[in-house]
């Protein structure tokens, strides 16, 4: 009788040991994406700044849209450097 009962406690910590690895990697996953996505509102706050300054100091009149914004965001510096280089060159903004 008691062999039985021990079976049924051993599966109930294998479920709740397989539940609780689950959970943790669901956890982390969405932590993950959630630092992600934070960056790039970061990048993206940093790059309007920067692209108004730089507009404002230069008169460089940049055009300050959807995707110089994301080109700023997704590249840091190097992304704000290739905005400009783009103004410059005529190719875009």
């Amino acid at each position: 009788m008691f062999s039985c009962l021990g079976g049924v406690i051993n599966v109930l910590f294998w479920n709740g040991l397989l539940a609780l690895v689950v959970v943790i990697l669901i956890v982390l996953l969405i932590f993950r994406v959630v630092k992600k996505v934070l960056i790039l509102i970061i990048n993206s706050v940093i790059g309007i700044f920067a692209l108004i300054g730089f507009n404002t100091l230069f008169h460089a009149n940049i055009v300050i849209n959807f995707w110089s914004v994301i080109i700023t965001a997704v590249g840091g510096i190097i992304g704000f450097i290739i905005v400009i280089g783009m103004h410059y060159l005529g190719w875009a903004f």
